[in-house]
């Protein structure tokens, strides 16, 4: 009975030991469970931190306004009511300021790997960028892109006279002066509610990207697509850390999640640009039928992209004040195009050769026990 009581009382010694060192990481994203950025961001990543941790650490996931609407990701984090969020930059602009300089030039990118990687790497090393993160006390940790915007309207719009006139939800400043340039009128309201202003005529297209179809059943209200690449989005963050929280995990716990955000950030990716695919090849199906861009209205969007996207960079850094802006866009440049070198011939499908390489030039590098903690 003493051998019994004994037993009895190292296991519940063991169990309290462990759960004394068990961390749990809560974590708020306002897209639906059927968003790449969730289920192969998220949820995803939570999966990996469970099994890799045998517990030892866990991320709780909130999706939807669950428990922060789409405009406080970065507010709710601030105050540390999660501890890790999603957080589109541009909602914000006056408390990330360079983020939503660099933010202008998403309608040039068209590659969301080489995106996703640059943005990570300069994120993570700039100096101006890391002062920005410590002002708002939050520890940015991985980014994203989307695949390249496209038109999704309640009629056809193809060329020039057919997009004026409409009214468009748009991502960013720099989208609607080109929707401005094409007398279209850009309409600022959240990817959330896309559906309904389809749905009741306050839109009459969405610029997003195509996946969205399939992942918000923007097909049931959205029946014309145009292929018109409206470039990316990558403003703010996929994952960052309230600084408490992030200071509060373990050190080996902290490398766990560097490391397994770093992988997850390749098949993330990848799967945000076939979850497009997907859609597309879907949308038939649903009465939606495809177009490509007429030549004047690809045109417009070329001669905006080649003239306007550097002067209206500028221009928002001088409204959000940011000095040194032009150095600013030149660095986030350089380490775009070494990404470019750095990806040109791996092998998109191989998600082992990209991973290596984020590790590698990235995420490896990443030193855990002073990174953010100070």
């Amino acid at each position: 009975m003493k051998h019994f009581a004994g037993a009895l009382f190292a296991g519940l010694c063991s169990v309290t030991a462990l759960s004394a060192s068990a961390q749990e990481i809560t974590a708020s994203i306002w897209f639906p469970d059927t968003y790449p950025l969730v289920t192969d961001g998220y949820q995803a990543l939570a999966r990996t931190l469970e099994e890799k941790s045998g517990g030892e650490l866990s991320l709780k996931v909130y999706t939807g306004d669950s428990v922060l609407p789409p405009g406080a990701h970065l507010s709710g984090l601030r105050d540390g009511i999660v501890d890790m969020t999603y957080h589109a930059g541009t909602y914000t602009p006056s408390d990330l300021p360079a983020d939503n300089v660099l933010a202008a030039l998403g309608i040039s990118f068209n590659d969301s790997m080489v995106l996703t990687a640059a943005v990570a790497d300069f994120y993570l090393n700039d100096a101006q960028m890391q002062e920005m993160f410590r002002q708002q006390g939050v520890v940015f940790l991985g980014s994203y892109a989307s695949p390249s915007y496209a038109l999704m309207c309640t009629s056809p719009v193809v060329t020039l006279d057919d997009i004026a006139g409409k009214k468009i939800r748009m991502p960013s400043p720099i989208h609607a002066a080109w929707a401005a340039s094409v007398d279209a009128a850009a309409v600022n309201v959240p990817s959330s509610e896309m559906f309904t202003g389809l749905e009741k005529g306050q839109l009459d297209c969405a610029a997003n990207s195509p996946n969205d179809l399939k992942s918000r059943s923007l097909w049931d209200v959205a029946k014309e697509v145009t292929l018109l690449d409206l470039g990316q989005y990558f403003a703010g963050w996929q994952y960052a850390m309230n600084q408490p929280a992030w200071s509060g995990l373990s050190e080996a716990n902290r490398q766990l999640l560097v490391d397994s955000i770093s992988d997850n950030l390749v098949t993330m990716t990848t799967a945000f640009e076939q979850s497009v695919d997907e859609a597309l090849a879907e949308a038939g199906d649903h009465g939606v039928t495809v177009h490509e861009p007429g030549e004047d209205l690809q045109a417009s969007l070329d001669s905006f992209v080649a003239e306007q996207v550097a002067p209206m960079a500028a221009e928002v850094a001088g409204r959000l004040n940011v000095e040194g802006a032009e150095d600013l866009i030149a660095r986030f440049n350089a380490v775009y195009e070494k990404w470019e070198g750095l990806l040109a011939d791996v092998d998109r499908s191989d998600t082992a050769a990209l991973q290596k390489v984020f590790k590698d030039e990235i995420y490896g590098k990443v030193d855990v026990a002073s990174y953010g903690v100070n």
